[in-house]
């Protein structure tokens, strides 16, 4: 498009010109002048990433018969934390996720949802925890990843960096020239992959004197048992997994778009999006709405674009989910504001592009929690003595600017993220026997300040050899769930916790060549090495009640640096690391497209000195598995039939990694849950063909896990459920051989 309106441009600049010209000769000696044909093919978002400096990269449609976790896999430094409790998304960037670990926005919106699944694996049906985001797969239309720090709204509470989904909007289901269409996709597929559809339709009018509207809204529903079987025919019910009525689930979503263009300087865009869902002895709600404005007039100084949100999500707990609880619901509310302006300029020969801004950002996490024990006294004790759903709530108040300076071959991006970061919630009053401050029932509130810079500096020195280097501070305060984490009420409560602090040196280079082997191929390559420090890493560990009413290490009181008392009690409180966490690895990503052929390939590699979080261990609260070492996708193909049929085979493999153990056994005098290795999976296999029988029809089909083989995917919950005890372990394996087909159709 981009391409095309150039040409559109240079080819009437030089008609001007001509005319011009013509009008300067005399009558005798007219100019003519031959037809100007210019062209181009597009380039696509994946390619305009790699040529990005940074560990930047994106995705456009998914057209591979792929499911989302699998194309998040597929990108360089990514990964994801797979719960099939869930029915969400949860982003890893470099062994990082979470909730201002990661900075996950849908339309450039940040998401808290945490999720709380009732397990009938976890003693007690403890339920499994996780950040993550609730978004049809049917509504994306891509996906932009920035791996480590950056100035902007995106880089505020983003430790590892920021992972934004694009979804339908007006210019996704009309054709270019058309002012309605519509658009639908149906899928259905074996062992498990079920059934879902989705159905868009679009216009745009112009009207006199109030400029152009534009309208688009979606439907789209899915169904599955959220059984399967794996390589060797055993059903997942046998280790665990959809093996009642309460995995099966029918979600529906809605999304709805209206914008309005009343000359060339005003752009305004309203959205909406509902999610429903009834998954795992929840309701699952969630309503989204944003309004979206810029501003750009006849000025090199102002580029304005504001960006308001509200979002609420509800799971509501059917009678039985939780024991001792009923009438249970919780809210996950987030509201934000943020604006910012680019100002472009000459400075000292060179072109300047000056960013700033302001962003606020609320996240309130609420439960409605009743006991059913007759007791009061009881009754409290329960509620207060539970780690499910912590309440509380953050907010955010952050300016941020940035200078984007080139001067010939060089680039220089510099800049700052200021953020006011405030966490407040209720405590409890602490045990009698337990001494803390506050003793007595509190309200809670942590502040804190970060001044998080950045700097990029790039060059182009051929198309070949464009090195790139950065270095950038990021940061992201505590979560309630941390702070306020409850297996033993207020007193395993830390109102003292800070937030994590990052500093991250990136080292690369970007390159692209022509003709390769043949004359209009193109290779993309970006190969950079990165090495973060974490300060204050957040993790849990066991505590000990000790004499005095002190609470102290297991540690020290099993090597008998301290006298446990004699009230005994176990607490697991989050605490700042006193040693730095650090990662180092390196990754690559490569595209290659000979029109005829075509290949992607993504490499990482990744070391990590993360500790073990117990909490993780015993009530499925965090990561119960690390990244692996390494892990790849290939992506091959060819298009046959002048280019309407596309066939391509993707290949992946996941190299060693580390769960906590699945017999949760605990270090002897740290008391901290042991790691154990996870071998490397096997070479997966998925096969996938695209037929475009027409402009209105395409055809897919796909194939995963052709060989069949049996594997077990590292960061899948499912692969170490804390049981809490040591007679039975399942180990989920993943789904067999599956076979899908899909439809798509666009007028």
């Amino acid at each position: 498009m981009k391409i095309k309106m150039m040409a559109q441009l240079v080819g009437a600049a030089l008609v001007l010109a001509g005319q011009a010209a013509q009008a300067a000769e005399p009558a005798e000696a007219p100019v003519e002048f031959q037809p100007l044909v210019v062209s181009g093919e597009a380039v696509s978002v994946e390619q305009q990433a790699l040529e990005k400096p940074g560990a930047h990269t994106s995705r456009g449609e998914n057209t591979r018969s792929e499911s989302l976790d699998a194309v998040l896999r597929g990108m360089p430094g990514v990964y994801t934390q797979i719960d099939p409790n869930q029915g969400a998304v949860s982003v890893n960037i470099r062994g990082m996720s979470g909730l201002g670990r990661v900075n996950t926005m849908i339309d450039g919106v940040s998401q808290n949802y945490f999720g709380s699944a009732p397990s009938e694996l976890a003693h007690g049906a403890v339920p499994t925890s996780a950040f993550g985001a609730l978004i049809d797969p049917n509504f994306i239309v891509g996906v932009d990843v920035e791996r480590g720090g950056s100035a902007g709204a995106n880089g505020i509470n983003a430790l590892a960096g920021s992972a934004n989904f694009r979804t339908l909007g007006v210019d996704d289901v009309l054709r270019e020239g058309k002012r309605y269409g519509a658009r639908a996709k149906y899928m259905a597929g074996n062992n498990g992959l079920g059934r879902s559809g989705m159905l868009a339709g679009a216009v745009r009018q112009q009207l006199d004197g109030w400029g152009t509207f534009g309208l688009v809204g979606a439907i789209s529903s899915s169904a599955s048992s959220g059984t399967y079987r794996n390589a060797a025919g055993v059903d997942s019910a046998e280790f665990g997994f959809g093996g009642d009525q309460s995995f099966s689930q029918n979600p529906q979503s809605q999304l709805f778009k209206a914008e309005w263009r009343p000359d060339a300087h005003h752009f305004a865009e309203l959205s909406a999006r509902r999610y429903r869902n009834h998954f795992t002895k929840r309701d699952i709600r969630s309503d989204d709405y944003a309004l979206k404005y810029r501003y750009t007039p006849l000025s090199e100084w102002v580029d304005l674009t504001a960006l308001a949100s509200h979002g609420k999500g509800r799971q509501s707990y059917m009678p039985g989910a939780l024991i001792n609880f009923t009438n249970t619901s919780t809210d996950n509310v987030n509201d934000s504001l943020s604006v910012d302006n680019a100002s472009r300029f000459d400075l000292l020969g060179g072109d300047a592009t000056l960013r700033t801004g302001a962003k606020w950002q609320r996240n309130r996490f609420v439960r409605n929690v009743f006991s059913d024990i007759d007791d009061p006294v009881t009754a409290q004790q329960a509620i207060e003595n539970n780690p499910f759903a912590p309440a509380g709530k953050q907010e955010m108040r952050s300016l941020f600017a940035s200078l984007d300076y080139r001067y010939g071959i060089f680039n220089l991006v510099g800049g700052f993220n200021y953020t006011r970061f405030e966490l407040s919630g209720d405590k409890p009053a602490c045990s009698a026997h337990v001494s803390c401050f506050p003793q007595g029932a509190a309200t809670i509130r942590l502040r804190e300040t970060y001044l998080d810079p950045s700097l990029l500096l790039s060059a182009e020195i051929a198309p070949w050899f464009q090195p790139f280097v950065s270095a950038a501070r990021t940061s992201r305060g505590p979560n309630p769930q941390e702070v306020f984490f409850a297996n033993s009420g207020a007193d395993s409560m830390n109102p003292y916790l800070k937030g994590e602090r990052a500093d991250t040196v990136q080292l690369g280079f970007n390159s692209m060549f022509h003709g390769l082997l043949s004359r209009d191929d193109t290779l993309r390559l970006k190969l950079l090495a990165y090495r973060s420090k974490i300060q204050d890493y957040i993790s849990s560990s066991e505590f000990r009640i000790c004499r005095g009413g002190a609470r102290c290490r297991s540690a020290d009181v099993n090597t008998g640096q301290a006298e446990e008392a004699k009230i005994s009690d176990t607490m697991y409180i989050y605490t700042n690391s006193l040693e730095p966490v650090r990662t180092r690895g390196w990754e690559l990503e490569a595209n290659y497209d000979a029109g005829f052929v075509y290949a992607r390939l993504s490499y990482s590699r990744e070391r990590t000195s993360q500790p073990p979080s117990i909490a993780a261990a015993n009530f499925n609260f965090g990561n119960i598995t690390e990244l692996p070492s390494s892990y790849y996708s290939l992506d091959v193909g060819a298009r046959l039939l002048e280019r309407k049929l596309e066939l391509g085979a993707i290949f992946r493999k996941d190299g060693e990694s580390y769960r906590i153990n699945v017999d949760r056994n605990a270090d002897s005098i740290t008391g901290d849950v042991e790691k154990e290795q996870q071998n490397a999976t096997p070479t997966l296999i998925d096969l996938y063909a695209n037929y475009k029988l027409n402009k209105q029809l395409t055809l897919r089909a796909g194939v995963s896990n052709l060989t069949n083989r049996s594997y077990s995917a590292p960061l899948n919950v499912m692969n170490a459920m804390p049981l809490q005890s040591a007679d039975w372990t399942p180990n989920a394996t993943g789904r067999g051989r599956a076979y899908s087909a899909t439809v798509e159709w666009r007028y």
